[in-house]
């Protein structure tokens, strides 16, 4: 009986609590929670439906490639978890400091990392882009301080269990979309029989081709031509340039490829082999597929190349 009186009363005085925060202070942080949920919450859906792109994009911001997929995985339970918690009144003061947790890491991240990372794609947001400089890290200070506001002016902290409950779904539904993700099949490639090249017309269905997609202007295809350089190749080496055609000549003779053949025909053979992103590769054997690169990363690159028989 006493146990029961002494739950009544401790509810009855968060209840007061509550009641006695003054209306402005509830409507600022129930805006900031909400303000900071939804970006939080289209973040880590869409990151789930291209999981293997986000796993390349953390690759292109210096994270190892034997470490990606994790930080891919702890990445987006992140953003769904912090979005998950803003929402709800009861775990929104956990989720405001879990939100801001996350912004300083993220910032302390690009911080560290900033000359190297200078100028690169940091577009964490759906259809916002962004790009790493001074108005990245005023950006997340915004959110961290909607963050933080969304935590101070939020009620007492209730339903542990149950937010617990709630992370706990959020990672199996992850791990559910990587098993998608990594289980669907690759489409089978309808290899076109020819493609144009600048020294006439070169056929796919004979022998073992190397089909290179890249931006001549993209730092990260550039990296990765410069350790293919140092491949002593067997296979036609194709470089498609997926913009400023022009600019392909002279990507070659700054990499040091040797015997690149240029290819206009980027239409057909994306449709052919589509991909999200460069850099990207296919590597052909007497017309078909035997494999996709989405990373260029040493020695994991060449010695799958050479296992290949593509180069020496």
């Amino acid at each position: 009986m006493e146990e029961m009186e002494a739950a009544h009363s401790q509810a009855q005085t968060t209840s007061v609590s509550d009641s006695a925060r003054p209306p402005w202070q509830q409507w600022v942080g129930a805006t900031a929670a909400i303000l900071m949920a939804i970006p939080w919450l289209l973040a880590g859906i869409w990151k789930l439906t291209v999981i293997s792109q986000w796993q390349l994009m953390m690759t292109q911001i210096l994270v190892p490639v034997s470490l990606s997929l994790v930080a891919t995985m702890a990445v987006i339970m992140g953003d769904l978890t912090a979005g998950v918690l803003l929402v709800r009144p009861a775990w929104r003061k956990l989720g405001g400091l879990f939100s801001a947790g996350l912004l300083i890491i993220f910032m302390a991240y690009f911080a560290i990392n900033y000359e190297a990372l200078k100028g690169a794609d940091c577009s964490c947001f759906p259809w916002i882009e962004r790009t790493v400089g001074p108005a990245f890290f005023w950006s997340d200070a915004a959110m961290l301080a909607l963050s933080l506001l969304a935590a101070w002016f939020a009620p007492p902290l209730a339903k542990i269990q149950s937010a617990a409950k709630a992370v706990a779904a959020i990672a199996a539904v992850a791990f559910i979309a990587l098993a998608i993700d990594r289980t669907l099949p690759q489409p089978d490639a309808d290899v076109p029989a020819a493609i144009k090249t600048d020294d006439g017309e070169l056929s796919l269905r004979q022998g073992d081709v190397f089909l290179y997609f890249f931006n001549p202007l993209c730092p990260h295809c550039e990296d990765a031509a410069k350790r293919m350089a140092l491949l002593d190749w067997k296979a036609t080496f194709v470089g498609i340039p997926t913009q400023d055609y022009h600019f392909g000549p002279g990507f070659a003779e700054d990499t040091g490829l040797k015997n690149v053949k240029l290819s206009p025909d980027l239409d057909l053979l994306k449709e052919k082999f589509p991909f999200s992103d460069v850099p990207y590769a296919v590597a052909l054997k007497d017309g078909r597929v035997v494999e996709r690169f989405r990373f260029f990363e040493d020695p994991e690159l060449s010695d799958k190349i050479r296992e290949l028989g593509m180069a020496q």
